[in-house]
């Protein structure tokens, strides 16, 4: 297990909840509070299932962390188009986040569907010795 913040995906979520905040202070006044802090707060949140998934040794209990913050995550994208609709982002921004938002979505996917594949195989390996008959 690597630590929180040398893995490649806790460094792109960092990267982009600062980014985040740096564009929350340019939204507009009716934007920038409950708007901007759920942008905030759905960032940390993804922060910290990674940083639960990277330290949970427990496969299902990591696969959970995955996907919670897959759907904490969607979400964020989802807000994040809002804002690029509504222009309250630059086009330089605007660009960043989608860059970070791609890798760390292909990231996360990655490391979702192979903590399920080792789980999958925990299990059949798990079942196999149970069903051996002892001598």
């Amino acid at each position: 297990m690597a630590l929180t913040q040398d893995l490649p995906i806790s460094n792109s979520m960092y990267k982009l909840l600062n980014l985040i905040i740096d564009a929350r202070q340019q939204f507009p006044k009716a934007f920038r509070y409950e708007f901007g802090t759920e942008l905030m707060m759905l960032a940390v949140h993804c922060c910290e299932y990674i940083r639960y998934a990277n330290t949970d040794m427990n496969l299902e209990h990591r696969a959970d962390y995955l996907m919670k913050f897959l759907c904490e995550f969607d979400a964020l994208k989802l807000l994040l188009r809002v804002c690029e609709e509504r222009h309250l982002t630059s086009l330089t921004q605007t660009a960043e986040i989608c860059l970070l938002a791609e890798s760390i979505g292909k990231q996360s996917t990655g490391w979702y569907k192979k903590t399920v594949a080792d789980l999958q195989r925990q299990k059949a390996n798990g079942s196999q010795q149970v069903a051996k008959p002892e001598s």
